[in-house]
């Protein structure tokens, strides 16, 4: 059964209009995965016999709560009659008749909550069975209903059956676990870096991530800082945490080598008025291409960092951030093309990706400069968003990216306020399309939300650590 076929039957089968047939083979394959479950005729009969006093209960049911509410009308009327002014001017005997009343209908109504009682704790259950029975359909002399597993896989089949509907529908169930088990994976692993790089950084030397531009001293005003400023640092911890747990590295080598990276650049002059950011994404980045912090290599990181303050000017908060990048690109001209690259975009993280291109440096400019068209005519002013959105695309080879951009913009723009660049950095990913990718993304943010660690994670950062762990995998 490939994937088309199986789309078909799951699809008739949620409908309980079953048209096409199944192989005895690959029926048995869906009902042991629990895609799909099973009633023989038997059990089907046993299952209908049981719900057929269904209705006599429902009735009794209905007659039961209707009396229930008559009798509380009763008990409330006759309970206003002792509260009124009139009952204390009735005679002993007759107050005693109306108390009596009361306690009569007080009786009453505890006798009639506890027949409810009875019959709810008898329809449930039948109520659950006739759901169960509603679901069959019959099909090679079996009644068949689809699961929630059975669901969930049919959506992920139709989203991706243009790309995999001739595939072995065996082979699907195999990647896209495979694709799961290895989500779960980078979430679990991310979470332990993220326990352990909180102690890691904790005497690191930093400004905070977020600067206070407000000259208001009121203590509200420096607490809302606070509080932004340690969010804005545990988000960035948390994409550091998953672009290390992608590494396909011993942990505690991986975890030795950050820890060793930090500590050095902490150390160097460079990087006095870096904040908390550059130094994270810097070490991941030397530990993600294999560098270690030797002398000679921090010589060539600390030549770089001089080289584009003074001839890109790229200011010194940034140079640090932006020298990793230019220090890891595999591109020997990547100096030069990162000058060149600075003449046409306000964008130095744009500038640098575009360097370490192995590209050509015309053919770059020419896509850069016509996904920067394409952000003008969809009314998008000129940013540094804009740049380094055009940027992730050009490096991607994307030819026909615009219908896929469009979606992924729309897909994601209620999790993020500025979308372009996440949506830019999903389209560069090739090898799936718009739908798959937010598919993918949402899955991603679902196993990292299901960490203890990730609990306290917002939509929009979910939203951009999913697309974190998903990108370059």
């Amino acid at each position: 059964m490939n994937c088309n076929e199986a789309i078909i039957f799951l699809s008739q089968l949620r409908a309980k209009c079953i048209t096409s047939s199944i192989s005895d083979e690959d029926l048995d394959y869906l009902i042991r995965t629990s895609y799909v479950e099973c009633l023989s005729k038997d059990e089907f009969e046993k299952l209908s016999s049981s719900v057929a006093d269904l209705s006599k209960i429902q009735s009794e049911d209905e007659s039961a709560h209707e009396k229930e509410q008559a009798d509380v009308d009763t008990l409330n009327h006759d309970r206003k009659k002792v509260h009124s002014i009139r009952f204390w001017f009735e005679g002993r005997e007759k107050k005693e008749l109306d108390r009596k009343k009361v306690q009569e209908d007080e009786q009453i109504v505890t006798k009639d909550e506890g027949n409810m009682h009875g019959l709810d704790d008898e329809l449930q259950p039948l109520i659950q069975k006739k759901s169960v029975l509603d679901k069959q359909v019959l099909c090679n002399e079996r009644y068949l209903s689809l699961t929630g597993t059975g669901s969930a896989v049919l959506r992920d089949l139709t989203v991706r059956s243009h790309r995999v509907g001739e595939r072995d529908f065996k082979d699907f169930v195999m990647e896209t676990k495979s694709t799961e088990i290895e989500l779960q994976s980078i979430a679990e692993r991310a979470s332990k870096f993220y326990s352990d790089m909180k102690l890691a950084i904790a005497n690191i030397d930093t400004t905070p991530l977020i600067t206070n531009d407000n000259d208001n001293d009121e203590d509200e005003n420096e607490d809302d800082y606070r509080i932004k400023a340690k969010r804005a640092e545990s988000s960035q911890l948390w994409a550091i945490a998953i672009g290390l747990a992608k590494l396909e590295v011993d942990y505690d080598k991986i975890k030795e080598s950050f820890v060793q990276t930090i500590n050095t650049l902490n150390e160097l002059q460079e990087f006095k008025n870096s904040n908390l950011d550059n130094k994270l994404m810097a070490a991941e980045t030397l530990v993600a291409s294999g560098h270690t912090a030797g002398v000679e290599e921090i010589d060539t990181f600390k030549n770089i960092i001089h080289q584009i303050r003074q001839n890109a000017r790229v200011p010194e908060e940034l140079s640090a951030g932006i020298a990793t990048t230019l220090f890891c690109g595999a591109n020997p001209d990547k100096l030069t093309r990162f000058d060149n690259f600075t003449k046409i975009t306000r964008s130095c993280a744009a500038a640098a990706l575009l360097a370490i291109s192995k590209e050509p440096e015309d053919n770059l400019k020419e896509n850069f400069d016509s996904f920067k068209s394409i952000f003008d005519e969809w009314g998008i002013s000129p940013s540094e968003d804009t740049d380094l959105a055009a940027a992730y695309l050009a490096i991607s080879g994307q030819n026909i990216a615009r219908p896929k951009m469009n979606t992924l913009v729309d897909g994601v723009k209620n999790e993020f306020e500025f979308p372009l660049v996440p949506a830019a950095i999903l389209t560069s990913i090739q090898a799936l399309d718009a739908d798959e990718l937010l598919d993918l993304a949402e899955k991603a943010a679902s196993i990292l939300q299901s960490q203890p660690l990730g609990l306290g994670l917002t939509h929009s950062e979910l939203a951009s650590l999913a697309i974190r762990m998903i990108y370059g995998q």
